[in-house]
């Protein structure tokens, strides 16, 4: 799995670069929350009738971070993978539940929301 399309590094058009993933790192946060289950009641004057009731909730998030090689063309990677011209980096919150795509999909997803990817192919 890789993506396909027009790079352009340093002003030189590059027509098939070739786009592959090598670097997911992913971390779970947890952060309290504090939710008020139900709110207060008032007397007519303005006084507490019944108090808020509030309670702490966690909440987890995925912060994920990839990057990618990015290839003249796929027969330059396949011959060499360590020749890259360069290497791109991104963010994106990691989809956890049962019909998430796997980290990898969900990285060229990612990439390919990025303005500058939006036209590669999968390939």
């Amino acid at each position: 799995m890789a993506l396909q399309g027009k790079y352009n590094f340093k002003g030189i058009d590059i027509s098939e670069a070739y786009v592959k993933v090598d670097l997911i790192n992913y971390t779970a946060n947890y952060n309290q929350q504090t939710v008020e289950k139900t709110a207060a009641k008032y007397n007519e004057d303005g006084s507490i009738k019944t108090p808020a009731v509030n309670e702490q909730q966690w909440i987890e998030n995925s912060p994920t971070h990839w990057s990618a090689k990015v290839y003249k063309d796929k027969a330059t990677r396949d011959a060499d993978p360590t020749n890259f011209i360069t290497t791109i980096y991104g963010d994106m919150e990691l989809a956890k539940n049962a019909g998430a795509k796997n980290p990898v999909q969900q990285a060229y997803v990612a990439i390919k929301a990025m303005e500058e990817y939006k036209d590669y192919t999968d390939v």
